[in-house]
C-alpha cells in the first residue's frame, strides 16, 4: 500500500488541491498559541509545499519547459480535436507576451514565493524563536530560493520581495544580483536543515536538496553570469555522492512507478495522490489519444497529442532501455501482452475492420505539426506508468506516481559534466555510478574518448527525459537556438521568456525583456 507522504502532507492535502488552494479553518486556536508547539510547525508551513503540486498540471511550469525544449511537441491531432495555438508559439520560439503558459509559469514561481513569505513572516512574528521555528524558517527560505531560482532561470531580471509586511511595488533586480542573493540565502540556512533524509523528510527541504540547488547554480553560472564555476559544481556534487544518502535504482523504471515514494534516488519529490490531490498530475490526459487510453481503462481524456519530437526520438542509441521506459512507440500491446488494435470501419458485410496499432516515432513530416497527425503518428509519454484499475476515470484525478524534481542520477551526471568541463574526461569516465547509469540502460560505459560534451548532453537527455531540465541543459550546451522538428533557428533573445504582459501592467517597476513587445 502506498503511504501518503507524511502525516503533515496527508492533513494539508485534504484541505487543498491544485484547483482549490484555499485553506479551511477548523478551529479558533490563536496562531501564536498554535505555533508555540514545535509539533505544529511543519503543518503550518506545508502550504508552500502544496503550491508545488501545480508543477504537474497540463498548463504549468513543467509543460512550459517541455514545450520550448526539443523533447515534446503538441501538433494538431489526427481527428482535429486537439490544437492549441499557445503550444505552437512555444514550439516555434515565437512567444508573445500574452502566452498563457508563460503567465502560468510566472505565477507558479511567484505564488510559491508569496506562500513562503507568508509562512516565514508568521513564524518570525509568533513569539519566541524556538529551535523548531528556526529550522522551519530555514526550510522555507531554501524552498523560496528554489522558486526564485526557477524564476531567474526562466525570466532573467525578476521582482524581489521577501517580506510580507512590505508595501509598494517590488523592485526588479538583475539576474546576477538575484543569483548572489539566492546562493547566500542557501548557504546562510543550510546548517539548520535536516542532515539525513528519512520518510519524515520526504517531499521536504533537506541539506542535500539545498546542495542540489547550489550545484545547479554553479553548473549554469557561466551562462547566467559569465563566470565559470565548474570546480565548485564538482565539489558540491561530490559531497552529495559521498554522503551515502542516495543510490541508483537497479531498474531505471523504479524511479517512476505508480508507488515510487521509496526510490533511493529521490532527493526532492512532489507527492501526488488520486485521493488527496486533484487535477495536479495527469499526463495520460495530454498524451494518450482516445484509442490508446482504453489500454489502461482510462476515461475522459482530451485526445491529447503531447508526443516525443521526432528529432529527439532519433537520438536514442540502439538498445537503450530508457526509450521504451519513457515512450510508447512502435507495435503497441495491451497490459496482457496482446496486440492493440483499432477499428478502421466496417467491411461490405458490416463487420468491423480491425488493424494493429503501431506508432511511428521518427519519420513524421513537419507539416503535420500544423495540418494534423495521422492516426498512428507520434510516440506517447509512458514514463510514469498509468494505473489500469479504473481509478483514472477523469482528468480531474491525479496519478499516484510522485514526481521526483531532483534525482540522484542528475547529481552523478552533473558531477561528470563538471569534470569534463575541467578537462578531466578520464576521471569522469571512471566514475562508478556513471558507468552504472549506462549499464542499467543496457549500454556500454563511455570511454574518455567518447565522453564529449555533445555525447554527455545526449546522455542527460535520455536519462532525464521530460523531467524538467532539458531547456536549461540545451542553453548551457549551446543547442537551444538551433533548428529542430517544426522549429527554425531563432534569435538569442528567446534564451529567457518574456515577462507576461499582465505582470508588466500590474507593476510599474517591471521592464520587459529585450526582444519582446511591450
Amino acid at each position: 500500500m502506498k503511504k501518503i507522504f507524511t502525516a503533515v502532507f496527508a492533513t494539508v492535502l485534504v484541505l487543498a488541491s491544485c484547483t482549490n488552494l484555499d485553506e479551511q479553518i477548523y478551529s479558533q486556536i490563536p496562531k501564536d498559541v498554535f505555533l508555540s508547539d514545535d509539533n505544529n510547525l511543519a503543518l503550518y508551513t506545508a502550504r508552500p509545499y502544496t503550491m508545488l503540486q501545480n508543477w504537474g498540471a497540463e498548463q504549468s511550469m513543467w509543460t512550459l519547459i517541455m514545450q520550448v525544449s526539443d523533447e515534446v511537441a503538441v501538433p494538431k491531432s489526427w481527428d482535429g480535436s486537439w490544437g492549441e495555438p499557445r503550444y505552437g508559439e512555444l514550439q516555434r520560439h515565437e512567444i508573445p507576451t500574452s502566452n498563457k503558459l508563460v503567465r502560468l509559469g510566472w505565477e507558479f514561481c511567484f505564488n510559491g514565493i508569496s506562500a513562503c513569505n507568508d509562512a516565514i513572516y508568521s513564524l518570525e512574528n509568533s513569539g519566541e524563536l524556538t529551535e523548531g521555528k528556526i529550522k522551519n524558517i530555514a526550510d522555507i527560505k531554501v524552498l523560496r530560493a528554489y522558486y526564485y531560482l526557477l524564476a531567474v532561470d526562466c525570466f532573467g531580471n525578476v521582482p524581489y520581495s521577501v517580506n510580507k509586511a512590505e508595501t509598494g511595488y517590488p523592485e526588479q533586480k538583475p539576474r546576477t544580483e538575484m543569483l548572489e542573493w539566492i546562493e547566500k540565502e542557501i548557504n546562510d540556512n543550510i546548517e539548520f536543515l535536516t542532515e539525513v533524509p528519512s520518510a519524515e523528510t520526504y517531499g521536504r527541504v533537506t541539506k542535500d536538496m539545498a546542495k542540489f540547488l547550489l550545484a545547479k547554480i554553479y553548473l549554469n553560472s557561466e551562462v547566467w553570469t559569465g563566470r565559470a564555476r565548474w570546480a565548485e559544481a564538482e565539489q558540491v556534487c561530490k559531497s552529495i555522492i559521498e554522503s551515502g544518502h542516495f543510490s541508483l535504482t537497479s531498474d531505471y523504471k523504479d524511479n517512476f512507478k505508480i508507488n515510487n515514494e521509496n526510490s533511493p534516488e529521490a532527493i526532492f519529490a512532489i507527492p501526488y495522490s488520486s485521493v488527496y490531490t486533484k487535477s495536479c498530475f495527469y499526463p495520460f490526459a495530454i498524451t494518450l489519444n482516445s484509442d490508446l487510453a482504453k489500454i489502461w481503462s482510462i476515461g475522459d481524456t482530451w485526445n491529447g497529442t503531447f508526443m516525443g519530437q521526432p528529432d529527439f526520438m532519433a537520438t536514442y542509441e540502439q538498445g537503450d532501455l530508457r526509450k521504451a521506459a519513457t515512450w510508447l512507440f512502435g507495435d503497441v500491446y495491451d497490459t496482457n501482452g496482446k496486440r492493440w488494435q483499432y477499428s478502421a470501419g466496417v467491411d461490405t458485410d458490416g463487420k468491423p475492420i480491425m488493424k494493429d496499432y503501431s506508432l511511428e516515432d521518427i519519420n513524421i513530416s513537419e507539416d503535420k505539426y500544423k495540418n494534423g497527425l495521422d492516426r498512428l503518428d507520434g510516440a506517447r509519454i509512458i514514463k510514469w506508468p498509468y494505473q489500469s484499475d479504473g481509478t483514472l476515470n477523469s482528468y480531474q484525478i491525479s496519478m499516484e506516481n510522485d514526481f521526483i524534481l531532483m534525482r540522484y542520477a542528475d547529481v552523478v551526471l552533473m558531477y561528470v559534466e563538471a569534470l569534463v568541463r575541467q578537462n578531466k574526461a578520464a576521471a569522469a569516465a571512471d566514475v562508478a555510478e556513471f558507468k552504472a547509469i549506462r549499464t542499467r540502460a543496457g549500454l556500454q560505459p563511455m570511454t574518455a574518448a567518447h565522453l564529449t560534451l555533445d555525447n554527455l548532453l545526449i546522455e542527460r537527455q535520455h536519462e532525464l527525459a521530460i523531467e524538467g531540465w532539458e531547456r536549461q541543459d540545451l542553453i548551457r550546451f549551446g543547442k537551444y537556438l538551433r533548428k529542430w522538428w517544426a522549429k527554425d533557428e531563432c534569435d538569442e533573445h528567446v534564451l529567457i521568456f518574456p515577462i507576461p504582459e499582465q505582470m508588466i501592467g500590474s507593476n510599474p517597476n517591471l521592464k520587459q525583456n529585450p526582444g519582446y513587445g511591450i
